[in-house]
């Protein structure tokens, strides 16, 4: 009897099931429409997996191509071409397995034979693309089924699946293309939520949306992107609702846009601190206390007011805030004048003559540090530093140069230079941290900067081959707490990206995050009373 009821019930009110069904999806299609124009003052250049690194070209084949493997908004890999993959025990072997049906946009279906195209272009001499340098520890890419990929390494690195993040480009179309001529270049063709649809002789680039798209269709059914001639143009259009998108805003114009509802503005840390690498072979800077004292005489946050305007961040270590590697029991070194100047008392350092400078073996305490001339946020920052360190007794001596060639090893020998004022990296990828700091990175700057401690060096090793997650996440936060204790750098701050996008899309908050991932464009859309109005019209 209760099934019959039920059954009546369940007929009767089928109809405005069905009628709330069909105005939900009423309602939804109302949201696909519309065009994110996208403002730009560099030129586009060539659009090619392969090639591409540079420009708006670059995000933009997140939107054309789809990768690999990508970044989510929260920094970690997630599926995308590849729906899983695993790794074997040893580390050596990553089996990728493909998405079925997933087609470029002219109708061919993108398979393993176009993961292993793509890979081994990256890595042909011959090609010489940017990206060659990131696979060196390949043995082998192979092919093992229509949809299954393997990765053959020469020794393990669990950081290496990062490299991989890679768009993946048609075999069909380039197999025997000459890639750097190659009509594909200006009309690239991929499996991305957006196809490519026009080029103008005044670098306008049109996308349309994918109708079969792997995730679906987008809300947006274009995007175009419009090149001005410098950014002051650039942001007269912004002001002028021209244009919807302007990313890496100057902080003057970011001012501005904040408090203007028409538009919605983000800012974050950038993915690199500002820091006084020394020369830790000079006698004044291998003692420990000295660089202590530095660190206790520098006022960050005053820092960060008086030169970024309020918008940095305290750098306590080599990591990136939201990386895994980061130690949040870490905290920076208090500003503390009293403390500094009781750390150089302690390595002998008095004011003996009363001058205002410390003094020891009837040698001035003073640091010799180089300046990038062409960089007026280092200028600035020098010369707050200059004060801050004067009230400590620490003389700082300016070096400036206007080019890295003049940083050769007899530069600096002849100029006795004792520490520079750099930008280090600090990315998701703690690997790449430690490359910097111990590896190739250090190239550009072994000269004066080459720290050595066995011990930091060997939990790099460590974290390089450890599989397991939380063990890996605990040998960074190590390194993180050895690296800060030991001060072998003076870490300062943070500069934040601004970036501003039109009020009148939602869903906009994905991609505003480090690993910016462009593909998120894919679900902005319009607000829903944008469709109401244009419908009363």
């Amino acid at each position: 009897m209760h099934k019959i009821i039920l059954s009546f019930l369940l007929i009767m009110l089928s109809p405005a099931i069905i009628s709330n069904q069909a105005r939900a999806t009423a309602k939804q299609d109302k949201c696909y429409g519309g065009t994110l124009t996208w403002g730009v003052c560099n030129k586009p250049t060539i659009i090619n997996p392969i090639l591409t690194i540079q420009s708006v070209s670059a995000p933009l084949q997140d939107l054309i191509f789809n990768k690999l493997i990508r970044w989510s908004s929260k920094g970690d890999v997630e599926p995308d071409l590849a729906e899983r993959w695993d790794v074997s025990a040893d580390g050596l072997v990553y089996t990728f397995y493909l998405r079925k049906g997933v087609k470029f946009h002219d109708g061919v279906e993108c398979t393993a034979e176009d993961v292993k195209f793509t890979f081994d272009k990256i890595i042909d001499p011959q090609v010489n693309s940017p990206f060659r340098s990131s696979f060196q520890l390949v043995k082998d890419f192979k092919v093992v089924d229509q949809y299954a990929f393997q990765v053959i390494l020469k020794k393990p690195v669990v950081s290496f699946i990062y490299r991989l993040i890679r768009e993946i480009a048609p075999k069909h179309l380039l197999e025997k293309a000459d890639l750097r001529s190659s009509y594909f270049n200006f009309h690239p063709i991929g499996t991305g939520p957006f196809k490519f649809k026009d080029w103008t002789n005044d670098n306008q680039i049109i996308l349309e949306y994918n109708p079969d798209y792997y995730e679906g269709r987008p809300y947006l059914d274009e995007i175009m992107v419009k090149t001005y001639s410098d950014s002051r143009e650039l942001w007269a259009a912004l002001m002028r609702q021209e244009i919807d998108l302007v990313l890496f805003l100057e902080r003057e114009d970011y001012e501005i846009v904040k408090n203007d509802p028409s538009f919605k503005t983000y800012v974050f840390p950038v993915d690199g601190y500002y820091a006084i690498v020394y020369n830790l072979d000079d006698p004044i800077l291998a003692d420990k206390k000295a660089r202590e004292a530095i660190a206790s005489a520098i006022d960050r946050k005053s820092l960060i007011q008086r030169i970024a305007f309020g918008y940095g961040l305290e750098s306590d270590g080599p990591f990136y805030p939201d990386s895994f590697a980061f130690n949040p029991q870490v905290k920076p070194v208090e500003f503390n004048p009293d403390k500094a100047t009781a750390l150089l008392s302690e390595a002998g350092w008095k004011d003996i003559d009363q001058d205002g400078v410390l003094e020891k073996d009837e040698e001035e305490l003073e640091i010799r540090i180089l300046v990038d001339a062409r960089n007026d946020i280092q200028r600035r920052i020098i010369m707050l530093l200059r004060q801050q360190l004067q009230e400590a007794g620490i003389k700082l001596k300016v070096q400036l140069y206007d080019n890295e060639q003049m940083l050769t090893q007899e530069f600096l020998e002849q100029n006795k230079s004792q520490a520079q004022l750099k930008l280090l990296m600090a990315g998701m990828d703690p690997d790449q941290v430690g490359d910097e700091w111990f590896g190739k990175g250090l190239e550009k700057i072994r000269y004066l900067w080459s720290y050595k401690n066995v011990e930091i060096e060997r939990y790099f090793a460590l974290g390089r081959i450890n599989q397991d997650k939380k063990k890996r996440e605990w040998i960074y936060q190590e390194i993180h707490r050895f690296i800060y204790q030991d001060q072998p750098v003076c870490f300062l701050y943070f500069p934040f990206w601004f970036h501003a996008v039109s009020a009148k899309f939602e869903n906009t908050d994905k991609l505003f995050t480090l690993s910016m991932p462009f593909y998120a464009i894919k679900d902005w859309r319009l607000k829903q009373k944008i469709f109401v109005q244009k419908e009363r019209r």
